[in-house]
């Protein structure tokens, strides 16, 4: 299981630099068409459903990674169970709020697969298409957020914390 879900953090991962690259070379094409009188139509609608398609997607891993901003001013303070009682805490909150997040965004992606919601760009596209990858990261991001309760109620650290750890012994030296 627990190869599975790093291959699932992962493979989003790297989807979301994908996401990058793509949304990077079509900038690129547009502004090298420019200079030939070439225009590339909604070129700025779709480097916009990538961006969002790469910020959504890279979520999970992220946290996993360690790379999410946490406020440590108080939690470095705090030693033992009460640390593990108020990181569970704000991880049950996150989960939480983050599933909620993800069942909205669910219902907006089939509202707008059932009312046949189309851009306003030269390019019309249906709007469920970029909004399923926001979807996908955050039902991604929920599980994350999931798994790393799950290892701190085993009484294990989870991955963010060891970050935080080795950030916070390299800072003291």
């Amino acid at each position: 299981m627990r190869l599975l879900l790093d291959r699932l953090y992962l493979t989003a991962g790297i989807v979301a630099g994908i996401c990058l690259a793509f949304m990077a070379m079509l900038i690129l094409a547009q502004i090298v068409g420019r200079w030939f009188g070439v225009v590339i139509p909604s070129t700025e609608d779709f480097s916009g459903f990538l961006l969002a398609a790469a910020s959504f997607l890279a979520l999970a891993y992220t946290l996993r990674s360690g790379g999410h901003i946490r406020v440590n001013l108080v939690i470095t303070h705090l030693q033992g169970r009460v640390r593990y009682m108020i990181e569970g805490m704000v991880l049950l909150l996150a989960l939480t709020l983050i599933s909620y997040a993800a069942w909205s965004v669910l219902w907006l992606v089939i509202e707008s697969y059932q009312f046949e919601e189309l851009s306003q760009g030269y390019i019309p596209v249906p709007l469920w298409i970029p909004q399923v990858p926001m979807a996908l990261g955050l039902i991604i991001l929920s599980i994350a957020v999931l798994d790393e309760l799950i290892l701190l109620l085993r009484g294990r650290k989870p991955l963010y914390m060891q970050h935080d750890d080795a950030l916070i012994q390299s800072e003291g030296e």
